[in-house]
């Protein structure tokens, strides 16, 4: 099996990656040049892409917009991990895409779940790299880093 999935990349991490690029390359305006010349091997194109997307993010950031990054990626899970994905944790998962929760309790409220049982889930999610969780004082506020899973089968 396959799993790709879409999610939310930080700017940090973003930037992290930018650094990579960086240190690979030296610049993006030399990808540009090879781009331009049409003498890209594919795996540099891919890498072409995806610098230059993370700059126009990072630019309309520093501009003033919010900061939005999606990167399609491919997951793997162990035989454990698929098992974590139980239906209640994919439900919890589907919930917080649709609508976002200020804390763990009002997420629990909002599906009419426990808010031991939620915030388990919310853990396992979190191991998964599907879920963040972030501290806000005394809150802890889930928040949604994968927006779309796809499952390929043979």
């Amino acid at each position: 099996m396959r799993w790709k999935v879409l999610k939310y990349i930080r700017i940090s991490e973003v930037q992290k990656r930018i650094e990579a690029f960086e240190n690979k390359y030296g610049s993006l305006s030399y990808l540009n040049a090879e781009f331009s010349k049409g003498r890209m091997p594919p795996g540099q194109f891919d890498d072409y892409i995806e610098w230059n997307t993370m700059d126009h993010a990072l630019r309309a950031y520093q501009e003033g917009e919010d900061f939005e990054y999606m990167a399609e990626e491919e997951l793997e899970l162990s035989p454990k991990e698929y098992g974590n994905l139980t239906p209640r944790r994919i439900e919890l998962l589907d919930h917080l895409t649709r609508s976002m929760a200020g804390s763990i309790n009002e997420l629990a409220d909002q599906i009419g779940r426990d808010v031991k049982n939620v915030y388990e889930d919310l853990q396992i999610l979190e191991d998964l790299g599907f879920v963040s969780m972030v501290k806000e004082g005394r809150r802890t506020i889930p928040t949604p880093v994968v927006y779309e899973i796809t499952l390929t089968l043979g």
